[in-house]
């Protein structure tokens, strides 16, 4: 069947994994790596391609409470199952139209929370354990979708990234490519916050994470695990108890 997600509108941030690139010359393959935006956004025409593509699992990185509050639609998939608590610091953080509307050294302050949350979020976060869990039981294809499909799945796509073999410049550029999907969304904050405060830098910049990526964090959450870990290989076995063969059999099976 032909592949129309194309047609689903960008500001959904969604896309495939396949056809990235990795280091030993391999690609991950096409069709079975999916990541995304709130499908309780989508229409009944995107819906419906979405269905078509024949999606086995869906992991939800929506807290509970969201996902009772706005449920997924049924797309014929199963759910990976955990417990939902948001990961570490995420408590810190004022994640309201309040929090991201603040300026000044408070806004400042917001951007260095949320920058340190994201650094730590490949740590002890439950719901990354159920995804390399599920991944590695083969249940694909794979959706992964948070509410933009940019922050708690941009990270989780950067992971599967470093872990399939890919170099930190090519899981970086899927991180970003988030702001060309969200390109609207980007510009319409942008123009609220430049009517608001245009001369605050730190409400700009927040204004900017309401919507989008910034290369500066991605950069970040790849240089603390390099730094806290050393390798890829290395914080797979540490974080999840995956030794060579787990990896190697990991990325026979997601790459071409």
């Amino acid at each position: 069947m032909m592949n129309r997600t194309e047609e689903i509108r960008g500001g959904l941030n969604f896309r495939e994994l396949g056809g990235i690139p990795v280091k030993d010359g391999r690609s991950v393959k096409h069709g079975v790596l999916w990541r995304s935006g709130g499908l309780h956004l989508m229409n009944e025409e995107e819906l419906q391609i979405v269905r078509d593509l024949n999606i086995s699992t869906v992991l939800d990185l929506r807290e509970k409470w969201s996902q009772k509050k706005r449920p997924d639609p049924d797309i014929g998939a199963s759910y990976v199952s955990y417990d939902g608590l948001p990961s570490k610091g995420a408590e810190q953080i004022d994640f309201s139209d309040r929090g991201f509307g603040q300026k000044g050294e408070a806004a400042l302050d917001q951007i260095a929370r949320v920058r340190q949350y994201y650094m730590d979020m490949p740590y002890g976060y439950d719901a990354f354990h159920a995804m390399f869990d599920a991944l590695r039981e083969g249940r694909s294809p794979f959706l992964i979708h948070c509410t933009k499909g940019k922050d708690r799945t941009g990270i989780a796509a950067i992971l599967i990234l470093l872990a399939l073999g890919a170099d930190p410049e090519t899981a970086l550029a899927d991180y970003l490519l988030t702001n060309e999907y969200r390109n609207e969304e980007i510009e319409a904050r942008m123009a609220e916050g430049r009517a608001a405060a245009p001369e605050d830098e730190g409400y700009m910049t927040l204004m900017y994470l309401r919507e989008g990526t910034m290369e500066e964090i991605g950069r970040a959450v790849i240089g603390h695990l390099q730094e806290r870990s050393g390798t890829i290989e290395a914080y797979m076995a540490e974080e999840y108890g995956w030794d060579e063969t787990a990896l190697q059999e990991f990325r026979m099976y997601y790459l071409e």
